[in-house]
């Protein structure tokens, strides 16, 4: 089975879609319509104050609004809060499938970020492919150092780690991420 991962990006305080997310979602759309998906998955939680809705079902509206991909193959998944969980969630929905290729979609400058994050969750998975949206940040030297950081805190907090038990991956998230762990937001309990 093959499966499409959007990562979410930003909306705004009207709860639409903006700039790089409107181009992540059409180059989802253009990607599904190439291949035979089983799913396109969708992903992000409420982050805006101003807007009750994830930005996970904005993306799947958006996308069900612009193409004839069937409802029952957007799915929403509205828990995480960064890459590292994209990837976890998305795993956990599609642990019982019969996985062998999965397609992440991106922007450009989180493109090696997001293959090192899906590649340790996804490692039984025959083939991996993250594809990123042009932008202009792909060089910008803040955005570069904030994905080696980034990086590197998700080596650092996963060293460990058995990537072969969701439920383990589950504790280090909810106990060493700071997006997870109560340090910045509220703490999540349930997998």
């Amino acid at each position: 089975m093959k499966s499409l991962i959007v990562l979410s990006h930003l909306m705004s305080e009207k709860c639409e879609l903006v700039g790089e997310s409107i181009d992540r979602a059409n180059l989802a759309i253009s990607v599904f319509d190439e291949m035979e998906f089983k799913y396109l998955i969708t992903s992000g939680w409420a982050y805006r104050s101003d807007c009750d809705i994830p930005i996970s079902d904005v993306f799947k509206s958006y996308i069900a609004s612009k193409t004839n991909i069937q409802s029952e193959s957007i799915v929403s998944l509205p828990f995480s809060r960064d890459t590292v969980g994209d990837a976890l969630f998305s795993l956990r929905f599609l642990q019982s499938f019969n996985l062998d290729s999965l397609v992440v979609v991106t922007s450009d400058y989180h493109v090696k970020r997001a293959e090192k994050i899906f590649s340790k969750f996804f490692n039984k998975v025959k083939e991996i492919r993250v594809i990123g949206v042009e932008t202009d940040l792909h060089q910008n030297k803040n955005i570069i150092e904030h994905e080696r950081r980034s990086t590197a805190d998700f080596e650092s907090t996963f060293a460990y780690a058995n990537f072969n038990d969701i439920g383990s991956l589950f504790k280090i998230l909810c106990s060493g991420h700071p997006y997870y762990n109560g340090k910045i937001y509220p703490k999540l309990e349930n997998l």
